[in-house]
C-alpha cells in the first residue's frame, strides 16, 4: 500500500480527498493541528503544528504521494500581509522537512492575470490579491525543492459542493434563496457583478488532484483543474431557483467586490486531460442539489 500524507485533510476539499483515497486503497495520514475535525474511518491523524519545524521531529520524511492542502484558503481572509506569510510558512516547513516524495502543490485560479480569454497553464502570471500572492508564492518554492522532491502544481478553478465555507459567494447565495423560499416573491439583491467562473464540482477536483500525481514522469509540472464551462453568476442563481421552484429576478448592484473581482475567471483543461483520463464529471445541477440538500 501506498503512503500518502495530507497536510490539511479536514478543509473541505481535505476530506473528499481523503476518502478518494481510502476508496483507492492508499494507506493515508492526515496532519492535524488537534483532534477537533473529524476524520474517515481508516485515516492515520497525526497532531503537528506546521507553523512549528520543530514539531516536524519525529514526522517521517519519506512519503509515496503528500498532498498539501494546509493553510488559509478564503481570499476574503487575507486582510493583512500576515496570513501570506503564515501560508509561505506552512509549506516551507513542511518542504524542508520532507526528504522523498512526490508532492502536489495546491495553488489557485488567483495566480493568473486578468483576462478576457481562458486561462491556460502559460497564461499570463499576475498574483490577484494577497491571496493569490500567497499561491504564486508557494509555485515559487517547486523549482527550489526539485532535487530532492518531485513537485506538481495544481491550480484549482471555483469549487462547489455540500458543506462548502458559507461564507463563498455560492454557498451564501443558495442559503439566502433557501432561507426565503416561496413566501418572498421580490428581487434577489447580488452584490457585485454578474461575472463568469469555472464551477468545478469538490469530487472532481480531488479526482483531479490524484490524476496528477498518478502520472509518471509529467511533461508538464503545472496543471489547471477546472472544466472550460464559462458559466455566470446569475445563471447559477436562476438554476438553483429553478431546482427549488422559486420565481424571483436576480438583479446585481454592477459593482466590483474587491479589486481582484476579475469579470471572466476561466481555464482550459486540456492540459490535464492530454495527460490523464480526467475528466470533470459532475454536471453543475448536481453540484447544487448536493449544496442545497445538504448531499455529501
Amino acid at each position: 500500500m501506498k503512503k500518502v500524507l495530507i497536510a490539511g485533510g479536514s478543509g473541505f476539499v481535505g476530506q473528499h480527498m481523503l476518502r478518494l483515497l481510502l476508496e483507492y486503497g492508499y494507506r493515508v495520514s492526515s496532519l492535524q493541528r488537534n483532534n477537533s475535525a473529524s476524520l474517515p474511518d481508516g485515516v492515520d491523524p497525526i497532531y503537528i503544528d506546521l507553523q512549528d519545524p520543530k514539531a516536524l521531529k519525529d514526522l517521517p520524511r519519506a512519503w509515496d504521494l503528500v498532498i498539501h492542502l494546509a493553510g488559509i484558503s478564503i481570499p476574503s481572509q487575507f486582510t493583512s500581509a500576515d496570513h501570506i506569510l503564515l501560508n509561505t510558512k506552512l509549506a516551507l516547513n513542511l518542504l524542508e522537512h520532507l526528504e522523498e516524495a512526490r508532492v502536489l502543490l495546491v495553488s489557485s485560479c488567483h495566480v493568473y492575470a486578468p483576462s478576457l480569454c481562458l486561462r491556460t497553464e502559460d497564461s499570463p502570471i499576475v498574483p490577484q490579491g494577497r491571496y493569490g500572492l500567497s499561491k504564486h508564492l508557494l509555485e515559487q518554492m517547486a523549482g527550489h525543492y526539485a532535487h530532492k522532491l518531485d513537485i506538481r502544481v495544481a491550480r484549482p478553478f471555483n469549487h462547489l459542493g455540500a458543506n462548502q465555507r458559507p461564507e463563498l459567494v455560492i454557498p451564501s447565495l443558495l442559503r439566502r434563496i433557501g432561507f426565503s423560499g416561496s413566501q418572498d416573491t421580490g428581487p434577489i439583491i447580488m452584490k457585485g457583478t454578474n461575472s463568469t467562473r469555472d464551477f468545478v464540482d469538490v469530487a472532481d477536483v480531488a479526482e483531479g488532484y490524484l490524476a496528477i500525481l498518478q502520472i509518471e514522469a509529467p511533461d508538464y509540472r503545472v496543471f489547471n483543474v477546472c472544466t472550460g464551462n464559462c458559466t455566470t453568476i446569475k445563471y447559477v442563481a436562476e438554476l438553483a431557483l429553478q431546482i427549488l421552484g422559486i420565481n424571483r429576478e436576480i438583479v446585481f448592484e454592477g459593482h466590483a467586490n474587491s479589486e481582484d473581482d476579475n469579470p471572466l475567471v476561466v481555464g482550459s483543461p486540456e492540459r490535464l486531460m492530454s495527460a490523464t483520463k480526467w475528466r470533470a464529471k459532475v454536471p453543475l445541477r448536481i453540484s447544487l442539489e448536493r449544496m442545497l440538500f445538504r448531499q455529501s
